[in-house]
């Protein structure tokens, strides 16, 4: 088999990144580089749902590293895991045995292990430039999670469901195999529903957060589970983190004016920076805090910001956040039609201080107001879940949705493309995750209501 054919079988089944913003997968396996990274760290705190697919399915996620490589060429696959997950580190070792070409590499348990620029550095010593993307260096870097849906996808079978981390006030934490377009108040109820210790009914005093605490976001229980969705933590309103999600911009920049130091800690603990990139988050709160426009750099050097949270949620001794200010200016910049051309640095260099600033994942999980779950037994339970109805967003992607392929009415079984990609744009297909009638067909999603 060639890699045009593996190309094509991965567009057919509507694979995109899982781990990240979710880049259509068959794109990426159209380069061309020397090594594919598998990126089972997983750095959010809380989440399993890596872990159990690495100890689950290893040999799938191994054939899915040899596809891929195939694809892009590749001479060697590097699965990187953290360390502490020994069941996994086993049973991939078991499975890659007898492959000259693939190795393991353990990481610590520290954040943002998981961060694509990081992990490239890490285990190959390579710096990726400014603005730019593991692929300049020879690289692709895949989730495990991604991999797992590449292998599938040549056996025919295309992305329908999710494996998500649902912890926090549930009754039975757990890593569930659930439909994607599921609603979180489904997935809520699937983990036996909210706790009521402490007099707490219901979610009047919780809130949803999807894809974890440091760069998820706050959800809707109407929300629906999407192919990039990792993991839904339920946590009290009161939470540290669910208070910085929901923080409007404007208190932020009224906070930081009144109150910032210029102690540089945002800075230190940067991960860009310490990768060497321009990017000085004390700066810009000196820049706007004062109203400095000059000198420009500075304010645009907010692309480079990978909103880790890092500076709002540990770093900042003062409750502040410089990631609140870098979002607001790339949306200005966006919004200006400004192109980088400016922030395109390759000679970067990693900091000296860069392997003494990483941030333990215990410490960072005790910031967070995160300890009383630490320790929750998260079992993986792949019970074949069945949703009264889905609601399938058509743009689950980086790029343009996709255009609906059903009328409402039409039957429809699991597995049946819906939506395709336009032609000449940059998408991924979408397939019913239920069997099922569509029930509605609208400019951002496809909803199918179950059959029977």
């Amino acid at each position: 088999m060639g890699a045009s054919d593996i190309v094509d079988k991965v567009k057919a089944a509507g694979v995109v990144g899982a781990g990240g913003a979710g880049f259509p997968t068959h794109v990426k396996l159209a380069a061309h580089v020397d090594t594919v990274i598998a990126n089972g760290a997983e750095c959010e705190p809380l989440l399993h749902a890596d872990q159990h697919l690495m100890a689950r399915y290893p040999e799938v996620l191994v054939k899915g590293l040899q596809l891929a490589m195939q694809a892009t060429g590749a001479e060697r696959g590097i699965i990187a895991l953290k360390e502490k997950y020994t069941g996994a580190t086993a049973a991939l070792q078991r499975a890659a045995k007898g492959d000259e070409a693939l190795s393991l590499h353990l990481l610590g348990s520290f954040y943002p292990s998981g961060d694509e620029f990081v992990l490239v550095h890490d285990v190959l010593g390579r710096m990726v430039p400014e603005g730019g993307i593991p692929l300049e260096v020879g690289v692709v870097v895949s989730n495990v999670g991604t991999l797992f849906n590449v292998a599938r996808g040549m056996e025919g079978v295309p992305v329908t469901h999710r494996y998500l981390t649902v912890s926090g006030e549930v009754e039975r934490p757990a890593t569930l195999r659930v439909p994607i377009g599921s609603s979180f108040a489904d997935v809520v109820k699937w983990a036996g529903g909210t706790r009521n210790e402490g007099g707490r009914q219901g979610m009047d005093e919780l809130a949803l957060v999807a894809g974890g605490t440091m760069m998820g976001r706050v959800v809707d229980p109407t929300d629906v589970v999407t192919k990039t969705t990792g993991g839904l933590l339920v946590l009290p309103t009161n939470n540290a983190a669910v208070r910085w999600m929901t923080r409007p911009l404007a208190n932020a920049v009224r906070r930081g004016m009144s109150t910032c130091d210029q102690c540089r800690d945002c800075t230190d603990l940067c991960p860009r920076y310490l990768l060497g990139h321009a990017l000085q988050p004390h700066e810009i709160m000196r820049s706007i805090n004062y109203g400095l426009e000059w000198p420009t750099h500075i304010i645009t050097a907010a692309v480079l910001c990978c909103e880790c949270r890092l500076c709002e949620a540990y770093a900042c001794p003062l409750d502040l956040s410089p990631m609140a200010y870098y979002r607001a200016v790339k949306r200005q910049l966006s919004d200006a039609g400004w192109k980088n051309t400016v922030h395109r640095r390759k000679d970067v260099t990693a900091h000296e201080m860069y392997c003494y600033r990483r941030v333990p994942m215990d410490r960072l999980i005790d910031r967070l107001g995160l300890a009383p779950y630490r320790d929750y037994a998260v079992a993986l339970n792949e019970r074949d879940r069945k949703p009264q109805e889905v609601r399938i967003p058509l743009k689950q992607h980086i790029g343009v949705p996709a255009t609906p392929m059903v009328k409402e009415g039409a039957t429809v079984a699991r597995g049946d493309l819906i939506a395709s990609i336009p032609e000449g744009k940059l998408g991924a297909h979408v397939h019913a995750s239920i069997d099922g009638e569509v029930a509605e067909v609208s400019e951002k999603y496809v909803r199918i209501t179950a059959a029977g």
